[in-house]
């Protein structure tokens, strides 16, 4: 597989990724044009797009927030705070013919690594069931199933804690 790029994305590339956003998604479950340039205009550090070349194959996104778990609300018109502690990770997409090369993960880390500089002390997501397992490797926990009933689907909770430190005792 060709070089992967993972940078933030740029403005004029924001059609492209709600286009992927709408491939992998289905119609009820994926986000909308207002959600994105909201997303944009308010987390563009958190925006994170990875490329082969001059081909989009990933995004992630997502929104601060003070609550500790994402809600259907956080799918629409966020309720987000612009300086909440929590993250909450509104989309992880990479295009079906580069899934399972890494790129999702990749796409995961750089994230947590933004949040990780930012002060954020919990990456919190929703998923499907068939996705728990690719978000436990990444350290994730699950917390159950979610109260969502976003696009008719069930979503499961999912947390990670940032900036943990253990203390070791004699």
């Amino acid at each position: 597989m060709s070089e992967i790029e993972l940078r933030i994305i740029a403005e004029d590339e924001l059609e492209a990724a709600i286009a992927l956003e709408q491939r992998c998604y289905s119609p009820e479950a994926a986000a909308t044009w207002a959600g994105f340039q909201y997303r944009y205009a308010n987390y563009r550090p958190f925006f994170l797009s990875a490329w082969i070349g001059r081909q989009l194959v990933g995004i992630t996104n997502g929104i601060r927030t003070s609550q500790s778990a994402c809600g259907d609300e956080m799918k629409g018109n966020q309720t987000s705070i612009l300086n909440g502690m929590n993250f909450c990770v509104l989309t992880v997409a990479v295009d079906e013919e580069h899934r399972r090369n890494g790129i999702g993960a990749l796409l995961l880390r750089k994230l947590i690594a933004q949040c990780e500089a930012s002060d954020i002390e919990n990456v919190i997501l929703m998923c499907e069931e068939h996705l728990i397992p690719f978000y436990e490797a990444e350290q994730f926990e699950l917390r159950g199933i979610s109260a969502s009933k976003h696009g008719g689907i069930t979503w499961y909770e999912m947390s990670r804690s940032l900036h943990t430190i253990e203390h070791l005792t004699e």
